[in-house]
């Protein structure tokens, strides 16, 4: 049978394969724990006895890992060529290797038997994915010590040829790959605050970023840093976590109290490496993790990801507020446009019948002769009018009083006022209005408005109330324009 032996593929993928060959048994085999842990726990909760066997799988499982990186680095390491093993030596491996998972499977086994008729079908499911999984490291192991033997790659199975090829593919893809990170005006223009005790951390950190163009400033303490930020927000944070002050994970608090890890990333520093804290500085809001000792290109490498993702974020709240105010206002005058002042009418009308303490008035406006206006002055003179009363409008009806342009000359208010307080504000209003001139080309413009108000209380419904405005505005302009009609009051303009 036709064998390709490693060596007759280029050294990368060779590599990349022992990657995935020990990718096949670690995954498996570290997931047993997640799995001894849950079973764990629910025996715990039955009080069931099962101490010794649950010790037993979890330091069989230990000693399987250990026993195996062992192995891995001693028969795949620079001098695995010049170690020869007999067959015997590798049968010895293969059954050393699948010695704990006989414990592993064992003692599981012994447990399902023990405690079947106590223990829910979700918790038996667990022991028996344990089992599972062990006889998944099995197989891995199987494969493993094929490999280091020189048989793993097979000319005549499928599975083992496309391994091959896919490893070539993927070494040959990384090899096209350009490593030199380049970076863009906005990441070079960015401020990167460093905060260490130790200052030839500082110094290192500082001139590893600065050799690629990045501007950094420097905080030995927690309370200089909380100066540095205060005095100008930084556009990325590394962090140290012991400070001798105030620890990095209580800085780090005090950063996402102000701001969120959208508006300052920050990526902790420190040389702890275990899970429990990476995991702990992630819930607290650092973006990333870098341990001790650095290594400089995966820290350019986060840094650069990090101010990507920032200011991508950046644009895209610039490009969503864009949309919104394209959705929400009116292209010509910039104040709320008719779909936005109906919901907000709807949701007035809602709370109204709720409760009579929200009870609230409207005003239809209509611009006075405003054909007129465009006959005489072109479509530019009639726009800079009605941009002008528009920004009048906006001046004097201030939240949580709201306004907005329902169509051509017209114009809707809401307004949260009783009827007495509606009829004064009308009052100053319509002189408001008559006072305001608008220059176009040189030329003073003056415009007057009619107007119809209408009371929540009187109607059930926006449309209804919508129609008695309308009714009313119709009333002013039919008895000659410049006033605006209540339910039976009229206030006259000059």
């Amino acid at each position: 049978m036709d064998k390709l032996r490693p060596k007759e593929s280029s050294k990368g993928a060779e590599e990349i394969v022992l990657t995935q060959i020990k990718q096949d048994f670690i995954t498996p085999a570290n997931a047993i724990f997640d799995y001894v842990d849950m079973v764990e726990k629910a025996l715990h909760q039955k009080d069931l006895i099962f101490n010794d066997e649950i010790d037993q799988i979890k330091s069989s499982c230990t000693k399987l890992i250990n026993q195996y990186e062992e192995a891995f680095v001693e028969n795949t390491g620079v001098n695995a060529e010049s170690i020869k093993k007999s067959s015997e030596e590798y049968s010895e491996l293969r059954h050393n290797l699948r010695t704990p998972l006989n414990a592993i499977i064992g003692y599981s086994e012994i447990l399902i038997e023990d405690f079947e008729d106590s223990l829910e079908k979700g918790t038996i499911e667990d022991f028996e994915q344990i089992i599972n999984l062990a006889r998944e490291t099995e197989k891995a192991i199987e494969i493993f010590v094929d490999y280091i033997r020189g048989e793993s790659i097979n000319a005549n199975n499928d599975a083992s040829s496309n391994q091959l090829e896919s490893a070539e593919a993927l070494f040959k893809s990384l090899g096209d790959i350009e490593y030199s990170i380049i970076l863009d005006d906005d990441i070079k223009q960015s401020d990167i605050l460093i905060v260490d005790d130790n200052k030839t951390n500082c110094e290192v950190l500082q001139r590893r970023l600065s050799m690629q163009g990045l501007s950094c400033r420097t905080s030995y303490d927690g309370n200089s840093a909380i100066a540095e930020v205060f005095k100008k927000t930084p556009d990325l944070i590394l962090l140290d976590v012991i400070l001798p002050d105030i620890n990095g994970l209580e800085l780090l608090k005090t950063f996402r109290k102000e701001h969120n890890s959208e508006s300052l990333p920050v990526i902790m520093v420190s040389a702890f490496d275990d899970v429990d804290s990476i995991s702990k500085c992630i819930q607290l809001g650092a973006q990333d993790y870098l341990p001790k000792p650095i290594n400089g290109t995966i820290l350019l490498a986060k840094v650069v990801a990090a101010l990507e993702r920032k200011f991508w974020r950046e644009r895209e709240k610039k490009l969503v507020d864009k949309l919104h105010i394209q959705a929400t206002t009116d292209q010509l005058t910039g104040i709320y446009n008719r779909r936005v002042i109906f919901e907000a009418l709807d949701e007035a009308m809602d709370n109204s019948k709720k409760s009579k303490d929200r009870d609230f008035s409207i005003i239809i406006f209509d611009i006075d002769f405003f054909k007129k206006v465009n006959d005489t002055y072109g479509h530019a003179g009639g726009d800079a009018v009605l941009i002008s009363f528009a920004q009048l409008l906006q001046t004097e009806i201030s939240s949580p009083n709201i306004v907005g342009r329902i169509g051509g000359e017209e114009f809707l208010a809401i307004l949260y006022l009783s009827k007495d307080q509606a009829v004064e504000f009308c009052k100053k209003l319509i002189k408001k209005i008559n006072k305001n001139v608008v220059n176009f080309d040189g030329i003073d413009i003056k415009i007057t408005s009619s107007g119809g108000v209408a009371f929540s209380n009187e109607t059930k419904t926006s449309a209804d109330l919508t129609n008695k405005a309308d009714e009313r505005l119709y009333e002013a302009k039919k008895e000659g324009r410049n006033r605006f009609k209540l339910i039976d009051i009229e206030l006259l303009g000059d």
